[in-house]
């Protein structure tokens, strides 16, 4: 049986093993994504969507509104 270094051994080079496969595969998936978006001609806004826009906060008189469960507040509004 292996001893405990040996083993942490063994494991920091399967991790620079997978962390090159890793960079590998990521390599060849941008190379593949780039190579299919300019043949298509795909923009931005095809591949990731249209950018939302951000919401509006809440009214300050309805945010009041639904914290006074009693009607005792008095609006200041």
């Amino acid at each position: 049986m292996a001893t405990y270094r040996e083993l942490l051994a063994q494991k920091r080079e399967l991790d620079e093993r997978i962390e090159a496969a890793r960079a590998a595969a990521a390599h060849e998936a941008l190379t593949n994504v780039r190579a299919t978006i300019a043949e298509f001609g795909f923009t931005p806004e095809d591949v990731f969507g249209k950018p939302r826009r951000a919401r509006k906060p809440a009214d300050d008189k309805r945010e009041r509104a639904n914290l006074d469960l009693f009607g005792d507040t008095v609006d200041k509004a």
